[in-house]
């Protein structure tokens, strides 16, 4: 029965932050690369003509971001499966948000996001 309890969005959102301090402190960076590039790229994406003046992100560097942000979260929860495939996949996520989708944002989020997949690839062996 408890499976099917309804609990309410203020519940689920405390419920994911208490997961991060459970988490293993390599799966940390990945998170929060990956969920910083996929914020700033919906923020830049929503106001596409205010960002492109303002922040200089234009709306596909915006799809940049949040795809590889996304890729980066997805190789999240990978390593909680396997911790070298997800690392990998993390890995790949970084280098993309750094190369690809570049600007200070990117190069910040992927610098995260490879940081933590480098030190859950070594932490696997």
């Amino acid at each position: 029965m408890a499976a099917t309890e309804i609990r309410s969005w203020p519940a689920r959102a405390a419920s994911s932050w208490r997961a991060l301090e459970r988490m293993p402190a390599y799966q940390v960076p990945i998170v929060l690369g990956g969920a910083l590039a996929a914020l700033v790229g919906v923020v830049a994406l929503g106001v596409a003509v205010v960002a492109e003046r303002v922040l200089g992100i234009s709306w596909v560097r915006a799809l940049l971001l949040i795809a590889f942000g996304a890729l980066a979260l997805i190789g999240y929860k990978v390593t909680r499966a396997n911790l070298r495939n997800g690392a990998v996949v993390a890995g790949i996520a970084g280098i993309a948000l750094i190369v690809v989708a570049g600007g200070t944002v990117g190069l910040v989020a992927g610098l995260l996001v490879l940081a933590g997949a480098l030190w859950g690839l070594l932490k696997s062996f």
